[in-house]
């Protein structure tokens, strides 16, 4: 299997969902943008002028790339030392930032381990799961809303108490949309197009079938890692 997976989506997908699936069922590391930031908040050891642009940040004010790359390609290396394989949650906004990506991955010899996957989901149903998804008070996971979770009054992992989002009223998501909805990640899937690692998943369907879609990709892509070896070995001899 590919060590390094980066899932795509518009908000409200369910991609940070499916990428902890993802590293708890095959011992991945789970990385996302939004966990880094909030631990570099609490780290009273921090770099300073991290904690600035972190401010800033709080502000209103974009996260300044530079940033996101000193957190995240720290965080990965010390996983890629121990040969485990990583899952990127969020951590891709741009076409910018996927070049940037790449290039840390062609300097650690990392290239041919990546595998891209959207789960793909309208515009119209982003909005929908936005102003509807809950957050539990106690433990912070996120339920979306969906069929199976509609009944829902306490958090399934702890018990917690269920509220919405602070960050999901109508105008917040429709503003989120514009920024990283379909129009705005459209470059970056095409991008990943080019270098042939992009794969697309239904992410339309229930969190199960779209694990489900996801596990038949990694299998598929780990089988044809083992067939393209045979053959190598096959022009060896």
């Amino acid at each position: 299997m590919k060590k390094i997976i980066i899932l795509l989506g518009v908000p409200g997908s369910g991609k940070g969902t499916q990428a902890k699936l993802i590293a708890k069922k095959y011992n991945y590391a789970h990385i996302s943008t939004g966990d880094l930031l909030r631990r570099l908040e609490n780290d009273i050891e921090a770099d300073p002028n991290d904690k600035k642009m972190l401010v800033e940040m709080k502000a209103g004010k974009l996260v300044a790339d530079d940033l996101i790359y000193k957190l995240a390609f720290r965080e990965m290396e010390k996983f890629f030392s121990n040969n485990q394989g990583i899952v990127l949650d969020g951590a891709i906004r741009s076409i910018e930032q996927a070049k940037r990506y790449q290039e840390f991955f062609i300097q650690k010899k990392m290239a041919d381990e990546v595998l891209v996957i959207e789960v793909a989901l309208t515009d119209k149903e982003s909005f929908n799961r936005l102003t509807k998804r809950r957050v539990c008070n106690s433990c912070g996971e996120i339920v979306p809303w969906l069929p199976t979770t509609i009944d829902l009054v306490v958090c399934p992992k702890c018990g917690g108490e269920l509220k919405p989002r602070q960050d999901d009223d109508p105008k917040v998501a429709k503003k989120r949309i514009k920024e990283q909805g379909n129009s705005a990640i459209k470059s970056i899937l095409k991008y990943y197009q080019t270098l042939n690692v992009l794969k697309k998943v239904d992410g339309m369907k229930s969190i199960e079938e779209v694990e489900s879609e996801i596990e038949k990709t990694l299998l598929i892509n780990s089988k044809f890692q083992i067939t393209n070896s045979k053959i190598d070995l096959l022009f060896v001899i």
